[in-house]
């Protein structure tokens, strides 16, 4: 990074975002606009940055998602890679990071959480005893990075199917798993997906309102890119609680 994005000043934004030693921090992220602002930008360099702040007490996540296993193709643990951009695939490379077992919804994870996490079966993705349930339960931290929580909240389906909408059903895909001792297995999952009338899940902006009043969300601004913080526990109740209230602030289109 050069001057723009010197790490002092990404570290500021850390601070400001109260991102700390011992944290568990959950990174979703685009990073074309530092890729087309810096000539040299190294990615890894952020990645780095987070462990050196949260430190080995603390535990950095990525997301890690493919959609293979559900197109009815093999998912390999070592080499299938994510659709949640090029943080995530960075992570997937680095020894330091371990994958966790979900074929559909995994995570990629450095520190004291990664033991447990990558242990977990997680045959249903979206399971309260799982990952998403997790950091809930640990009151983890969601930081985003050039990216809308809005589009990249995935704890929404887990307030979704622990509510059980109308407008989802349980289903269970099959495929092939190459685990990471290149042994194939004809394995299954549970997924809460979206009925056939269902194009998505909505957030309104209006809601950004309402973590705002409860200290669940924060924003910073740096050369004109947007970095927020979310509180994952505080957050994932709010969810609950306006889909219970049918408030139209979360809802299908």
């Amino acid at each position: 990074m050069n001057n723009n994005f010197s790490k002092q000043k990404f570290n500021n934004i850390l601070d400001k975002l109260n991102i700390k030693k011992g944290d568990t921090v959950l990174v979703s992220s685009n990073i074309l606009n530092f890729i087309l602002k810096e000539k040299n930008f190294r990615p890894e360099r952020l990645i780095d940055y987070l462990k050196k702040k949260i430190t080995s007490k603390g535990t950095l996540i990525f997301p890690t998602y493919s959609w293979d296993f559900c197109e009815k193709k093999s998912f390999d643990y070592n080499k299938t890679k994510t659709i949640c951009g090029a943080l995530s695939n960075i992570s997937l490379m680095r020894k330091d990071f371990k994958r966790t077992k979900n074929p559909i919804f995994s995570f990629s994870v450095f520190g004291s959480s990664k033991n447990i996490l990558c242990k977990m079966p997680h045959s249903n993705c979206f399971s309260i005893n799982s990952p998403f349930g997790y950091l809930i339960k640990k009151r983890a931290k969601h930081f985003f990075i050039n990216l809308d929580y809005k589009e990249a909240m995935t704890f929404v389906h887990v307030a979704e199917q622990v509510e059980k909408v109308k407008y989802r059903y349980e289903k269970i895909f099959h495929g092939n798993y190459i685990n990471k001792f290149k042994k194939t297995k004809k394995k299954k999952y549970k997924m809460f997906v979206r009925k056939k009338y269902v194009k998505a899940t909505f957030i309104d902006s209006k809601f950004d309102k309402i973590l705002k009043k409860n200290n669940a969300i924060k924003n910073e601004v740096l050369e004109k890119i947007n970095f927020s913080i979310i509180d994952i526990h505080k957050t994932f109740n709010l969810m609950r609680k306006e889909i219970n209230k049918k408030s139209g602030l979360i809802k299908y289109v």
